[in-house]
């Protein structure tokens, strides 16, 4: 289906609204490409959009194929606006450089280079051919749009967002312990496009137990998170609602689990892991090593107080994300702040905006060496 045509006003004269529309188009793989990157790509050919394309699902087309297939015979003589610089090696699909040149594209503009050693450079492959490359266009927008996949490939590890929900007092539950919602309906369905756009999703016992959640994403479950809960005794319910949902469950515990109760968790679908102890906790560092290796490249942690200080003590995390309620409830289980945290973590909000009645307050690490 021809999805090309429509033409797109270039006001400012360097291509920034073509790249843009590719970023649009990005956003469609999202939730369905993973571990890949999310990739969208626009041709341009006397000022008007002849093809899109996008990266669909893992394993298929990838964005630059659909988009010149999309073009048909206007292809020939076009300009190329592609998020991440095309790949230059064979893997579950052929090199997009190869597409291109025998295309006839004449210029290819790259939002950012691709990192991973395994695409070959392949502006340089392109350059050898005779079409100009360049880089930079909309940088930052791409780079903000693949962090996930970006920040796993740099430091070897699954991306790591944090997320919890908080009152205007600073509290998590409600005194009674009865499982009440804090947030407001714009902060859950913030959360619920978190757990599209991330591989897994991380709880502990305590909140199964108490909870009883689902743990998927609502729109469309065939692209459910992994659901990981660590349950360091393998106390939790076999009955529990995540092992009736589509999708994976990773049931990870130590050496103190009974073998019975592991192998009831098993028997309920879920993939039981016995991690590293630390504390007499799950070993965080082990666990994101192991979900590293087992090809998890990106995690929400949805977890309570101590689970979530284990992650931020260690560093191990790139993204807190806290929805504060303008509720005042006076008691119950205070959240992050009771660790202290703040007084050994080097952290800088980096955005803030309203969600309906509450406010999101997004943070991240100082990188070293960089000052407030």
């Amino acid at each position: 289906m021809k999805i090309s045509g429509k033409k797109i006003r270039d006001e400012e004269g360097d291509g920034k609204k073509f790249m843009l529309e590719a970023l649009r188009l990005a956003e469609r793989g999202v939730g369905k490409v993973s571990p890949n990157p999310l990739v969208g790509a626009v041709l341009v050919k006397g000022g008007r959009v002849v093809g899109r394309g996008w990266h669909e699902f893992y394993g298929e087309k990838h964005a630059e194929v659909n988009a010149i297939e999309d073009a048909g015979k206007d292809v020939h003589g076009a300009e190329l606006y592609v998020t991440l610089e095309p790949c230059n090696h064979y893997g579950k699909q052929p090199p997009c450089t190869k597409a291109i040149t025998e295309a006839g594209i004449r210029v290819v503009h790259c939002a950012i280079r691709d990192p991973n050693p395994v695409s070959k450079s392949g502006a340089n492959a392109l350059r050898r051919k005779g079409i100009k490359v360049d880089f930079g266009l909309c940088g930052k927008e791409a780079t903000k749009q693949n962090e996930a996949f970006l920040t796993a490939l740099r430091l070897k590890r699954p991306f790591i967002a944090l997320k919890t929900a908080m009152t205007q007092d600073g509290f998590i539950t409600y005194g009674d312990g009865k499982a009440k919602k804090i947030s407001g309906g714009n902060s859950l369905d913030f959360g619920q496009q978190l757990r599209k756009r991330l591989d897994a999703i991380l709880v502990g016992a305590n909140t199964v137990a108490k909870d009883n959640p689902r743990l998927t994403f609502r729109e469309n479950r065939r692209f459910n998170p992994i659901r990981i809960i660590l349950d360091s005794e393998a106390n939790i319910s076999p009955k529990a609602k995540v092992f009736s949902q589509l999708g994976e469950t990773i049931i990870v515990c130590t050496k103190k689990a009974r073998e019975g109760k592991m192998l009831e968790l098993a028997k309920a679908g879920a993939c039981v892991v016995v991690a590293k102890e630390k504390d007499g906790m799950v070993d965080i560092k082990w666990l994101v090593k192991w979900l590293y290796l087992h090809g998890i490249r990106s995690v929400l942690v949805e977890a309570g107080s101590k689970i979530a200080a284990s992650f931020l003590s260690q560093g191990l995390f790139d993204r807190v994300y806290i929805l504060v309620s303008p509720k005042e409830i006076g008691k119950g289980q205070k959240g992050l702040m009771a660790f202290n945290l703040e007084r050994t973590l080097r952290l800088r909000l980096e955005n803030s905006e309203a969600l309906g009645k509450d406010l999101l307050l997004d943070i991240v690490p100082v990188a070293k060496g960089r000052r407030h």
